[in-house]
């Protein structure tokens, strides 16, 4: 188990790595930072010169990427101009609200594509079957800003049960969380029902129905709970496609989380902090990936061998 706890850690620390390199040289591609910040204004190339030596940008890339990664290391992950305020204290008032919002969304996505994914899958070819096929397929067909659109149109215009934009309290999350959840809800239903589907052939099914155990505690005790370990793995794969998604759902909800952040500062071109949010992101999936490779390998000791 250390040996396996060890090998992920150093695999997520050179993906880390990798995912610094890659953001520092992605954001000096799309053009110079200096002029993508005053380009705007019709800077004169005197006044360019001057942002590039207050930034640093006239030292050599390998300069510019050493100091870059001590600044990350030492957590200064520079000055927002959009926000007018340290990107540190940007991120750290944003995480709560898409954390929230992503929770939320899994939350429903669990509760919905769980109990559908069982029935489905203990019952093949049943009413109950197709329904569960039904919703996983229009779940990962139907798009989310559509999706989100739908609701506000419905539920906010027409019926004005909840509000179409802000983070006002626990009521402005309802909208949201419901868009961002259907892909969510379409793989996990497919997901659970072919898990269900494997099991409900193995061996140990056909032993405890032997012993006159009830369908329901078979599907409860056996099929569900060994179901469950092939989900964990998805789950926090799903979990980072949500705050992935949230940046879109965020900018159409006016949510000022993570996602509306990054929106906000890709369209004023604050490349201190496009650079600072992509690689929380990034880095913030790395260790969610390495949460679930642990807590996987914790529930089935036969991962730790591989």
């Amino acid at each position: 188990m250390q040996y396996y706890l060890l090998r992920r850690l150093a695999q997520s620390l050179l993906l880390l790595f990798g995912a610094l390199v890659l953001v520092f040289w992605m954001v000096r591609l799309t053009g110079d930072p200096a002029a993508l910040l005053i380009a705007r204004d019709f800077a004169s190339p005197e006044q360019l010169q001057e942002m590039r030596a207050a930034l640093g940008l006239n030292d050599p890339l390998p300069v510019q990427f050493i100091r870059y990664a001590g600044d990350v290391l030492r957590g200064d992950l520079g000055y927002s101009l959009r926000f007018r305020q340290p990107v540190r204290d940007v991120i750290f008032a944003a995480l709560p609200i898409t954390l929230s919002l992503s929770t939320l969304a899994m939350a429903i996505a669990l509760t919905v594509a769980i109990p559908l994914g069982v029935i489905g899958g203990v019952s093949p070819g049943s009413w109950r079957d197709s329904l569960a096929r039904l919703v996983g397929l229009l779940g990962q067909a139907t798009p989310t800003f559509w999706l989100a659109l739908i609701l506000i149109w419905v539920f906010a215009v027409n019926l004005r049960w909840l509000p179409s934009f802000g983070a006002d309290g626990p009521h402005s999350f309802v909208l949201p969380a419901l868009a961002l959840s259907i892909g969510a809800v379409g793989q996990l239903v497919r997901l659970t029902r072919s898990a269900v589907l494997e099991i409900r052939n193995e061996d140990y099914i056909r032993t405890a129905r032997s012993k006159g155990l009830s369908p329901f505690m078979i599907g409860v005790h056996h099929i569900a709970r060994n179901a469950s370990i092939t989900l964990v793995s998805v789950v926090g794969i799903q979990f980072t496609y949500l705050m992935a998604g949230s940046i879109y759902i965020e900018s159409i909800f006016a949510i000022p989380g993570i996602g509306w952040m990054l929106n906000e500062a890709i369209r004023n071109r604050d490349f201190v902090l496009v650079q600072s949010l992509t690689l929380f992101i990034a880095t913030f999936a790395v260790l969610i990936h390495l949460a679930t490779d642990v807590i996987y390998s914790m529930l089935d000791p036969r991962i730790r061998h591989r």
